[in-house]
């Protein structure tokens, strides 16, 4: 839907811009077209009006020339005047007709203007009115004029005037090409305008928008768009910007909700499988713990014993020895299954911990193992239940010297550190315990915490130390961190909150 959504908004972009674009420009040939035709009929009008006028004031003043000459019967004199006419101005034929519509004079070379003024000489004897036309194609050809001559209340005649309107016309086509030259470059101005406009006050922000949705749509739900204006797209990008910024929050509730259910539904297995092992190592330490103590008694008695055979006391060492083993794993049981509260109380950890390496040294030596111990000085006291946090090394290090082979290094170390939550973070006293050992298969990572989950089956491991090892850290709500490369090591982590810190105290499943 995302994808429909950011691929509607670049076609809209599109296509908004498209439209925009050829809007402003038939907007503005249309705007223009429509003045500059306006302004060129007017220039016809105007120019069509000059030279009518002209005709018509060159007309008027012949008129009564000629009709005074033909009133004196100096027709002479009506020749003199049209030559001078025609001297004057070359373009200009003037013709005189009689009553009958024949023609009495006109300039040299008027046989052309004679056909064109007939009709007009015959509407003007008719009207006894001047007659003024343009003739031509759209008119612009010639303009010719017939003025009846009077003398007195009687008709005698009339005369015409034709001229060619070439220079009407070159003066029209002069003004057409200013002015479309003029709404050609006031069009590009008008589209450029709207070209800018529409480019940075809508193409720029739909396309910013278009590329912050694209990011959104590869996962980053953090992406703003960093345009900003104070209009209707400004207002758009920031409601935009809103509603990614509403949906980053829901993504990360959405991620910690998640996240508390699935922690959730791993500590009610957890509790499950305690509720298992709790009725379990109850029912054998019922069942098996007094036969057990009874046999263990007999067989170290027999054991003691300097009359009887070698066989029989050996086999009396071993059958202690294995009920001694029987004896440790249920109480290994009994104690990863109590939900006891540990006895909180703040600890100078350095001791107790040197207590347990010293105790477990011998082990060491027997599998090769060298054994180290570093504490900084002075490390603040942690607040802890000293006899689990003895119980949490102790597992750490058996685990880590039965992991490591024959002249390896195991190292034990008691550093500040900083313990890490959701809340923030606060001081801690940092126990690592670190071997060389052949680490912990990737596969094997998500398991390694799991009650009764071992890779040692074949040594008498029962999967359950680093169980017990993790139910101790969350009950003094510490964390627990485990690196580890095949082949080369393996290193446990584990941060205890420091005495006088707010803790989550209890026992966490």
């Amino acid at each position: 839907m995302f994808d429909a959504l950011v691929h509607f908004c670049h076609t809209f972009a599109m296509k908004v811009w498209t439209k925009l674009a050829l809007g402003f420009t038939a907007t503005a040939i249309v705007i223009v077209g429509v003045y500059g035709a306006y302004q060129l009929s007017q220039e016809e009008t105007d120019l069509r009006g000059a030279a009518e006028r002209e005709l018509r004031v060159t007309g008027t003043a012949l008129q009564l020339a000629v009709a005074n000459a033909l009133r004196d019967q100096q027709l002479t004199d009506v020749r003199d005047t049209i030559d001078a006419v025609k001297m004057r101005d070359p373009s200009l034929d003037v013709l005189l007709f009689d009553n009958a519509g024949t023609m009495m004079a006109g300039s040299w070379g008027s046989g052309e203007a004679e056909r064109l003024v007939r009709q007009a000489v015959i509407e003007a004897q008719s009207a006894n009115t001047p007659i003024i036309r343009f003739d031509g194609r759209r008119g612009l050809s010639h303009l010719m004029g017939a003025f009846p001559l009077l003398d007195e209340t009687r008709h005698v005649g009339t005369l015409a005037i034709v001229r060619p309107l070439d220079e009407l016309r070159r003066d029209l086509a002069s003004e057409t090409r200013s002015t479309l030259l003029a709404l050609g470059t006031l069009v590009i101005g008008l589209v450029a305008a709207g070209w800018f406009l529409a480019s940075f006050y809508v193409r720029a922000p739909l396309l910013e928008l278009v590329r912050t949705m694209r990011s959104v749509r590869s996962g980053n739900l953090s992406a703003k768009a960093s345009f900003t204006r104070a209009d209707e797209m400004g207002a758009a990008v920031s409601e935009f910007n809103a509603m990614m910024s509403e949906l980053a929050d829901a993504r990360q509730r959405l991620i910690s909700e998640a996240d508390a259910r699935e922690e959730l539904e791993t500590r009610l297995q957890r509790a499950d499988k305690l509720v298992t092992v709790g009725q379990l190592s109850a029912g054998l330490a019922h069942e098996i713990g007094s036969p057990l103590q009874v046999v263990n008694g007999r067989a170290r008695a027999l054991a003691a014993r300097t009359d009887l055979p070698h066989e029989v006391t050996r086999s009396a060492e071993v059958l202690a020895s294995q009920t001694d083993r029987i004896t440790r794993i249920v109480e290994q049981l009994l104690t990863f299954s109590r939900q006891t509260v540990p006895a909180m109380a703040g600890v100078q950890l350095a001791a107790p911990v040197r207590d347990i390496v010293e105790l477990f040294e011998p082990e060491a030596r027997r599998h090769d193992v060298h054994l180290e111990f570093h504490c900084d000085d002075p490390l603040p006291p942690a607040n802890v239940d000293v006899g689990q946090v003895q119980q949490v090394v102790m597992n750490l290090l058996r685990n880590a010297v039965y992991a490591t082979k024959a002249k390896g290094r195991v190292r034990l170390s008691l550093t500040i550190g900083s313990l890490v939550k959701a809340s923030g973070s606060q001081p801690a006293v940092s126990l690592v315990v670190e071997d060389n050992g052949e680490g912990i298969p990737d596969s094997l990572f998500p398991r390694i915490f799991e009650p009764f989950f071992t890779t040692r089956s074949h040594t008498g491991g029962t999967g359950l130390g680093l169980a017990v090892v993790k139910t101790i850290v969350d009950a003094h709500g510490g964390t627990i961190a485990v690196a580890s490369d095949p082949g080369q090591g393996t290193r446990f982590t584990i941060q205890f909150p420091i005495a006088g810190e707010s803790v989550a105290g209890g026992w966490v499943a």
